[in-house]
């Protein structure tokens, strides 16, 4: 008993550790940019020795790709949870950010991570970072689309091919480029609104035209 309670505060004090490190890195950056940035200025802000730092991390890209890879895993977890029936992104607007069963869509789930991981964020989408920091918020971004492409086209069972008036590659750039946008307005603006309320405006925008571009006439889910 006494092992795994000295592993389990092990545990805990590594994970604290690296919260501060990371807490650390993304204020600096902020405040004067990544390339500006060093351990010692780290180290300095988190109260830790330089020891310290390197028994984690080798320099402080490794700090912040591990940050981003931590935050994008546990996004991924979270789409990966939601029922298909919440996929249906049409319904979600009669009851913002939600399916008539009260399911959160992807996109309500994408905005509350946003709103908790802001400062995160907005180091790689003010371009603060490095190019892989960005690429890498992209890729799940471009992923969780091209998903909610692939089961629509199960659940209503449409042949693509026939159906969509553009490349599929153009409409999943295009959404994916509207999503980072309005997220950077969001956060640079202080977070105005709920991730409920711009869950409801960016479908409500977005989605009335983009059904269209995946042939779809308007008048289905109509219930």
């Amino acid at each position: 008993m006494s092992t795994i309670a000295e592993e389990k505060k092990l545990d805990r004090r590594i994970g604290r550790t690296r919260r501060l490190l990371r807490e650390a890195l993304l204020e600096l950056v902020l405040e004067k940019g990544y390339d500006a940035v060093t351990v010692e200025d780290i180290t300095a802000r988190a109260d830790l020795g330089r020891t310290t730092f390197y028994l984690h991390y080798k320099d402080k890209e490794e700090l912040l790709m591990a940050s981003i890879n931590d935050m994008v895993d546990d996004l991924v977890a979270r789409i990966a949870r939601i029922p298909i029936s919440s996929w249906n992104l049409r319904r979600g607007i009669d009851v913002p950010g939600s399916d008539p069963i009260g399911e959160p869509t992807p996109f309500l789930l994408a905005f509350r991570h946003a709103a908790e991981h802001a400062d995160l964020y907005r180091v790689i989408l003010r371009g603060s970072a490095n190019a892989r920091a960005m690429d890498r918020l992209k890729e799940i971004i471009y992923h969780a689309i091209n998903e909610f492409i692939e089961i629509k086209t199960a659940r209503d069972n449409l042949k693509l091919k026939e159906k969509v008036t553009v490349p599929l590659e153009f409409f999943t750039n295009y959404l994916a480029g509207s999503f980072l946008g309005i997220v950077t307005w969001w956060l640079e603006s202080g977070l105005p609104y709920t991730p409920e309320q711009m869950t409801d405006m960016f479908q409500r925008t977005f989605f009335f035209g983009a059904l269209e571009v995946l042939g779809n006439s308007g008048e289905e889910n109509k219930e």
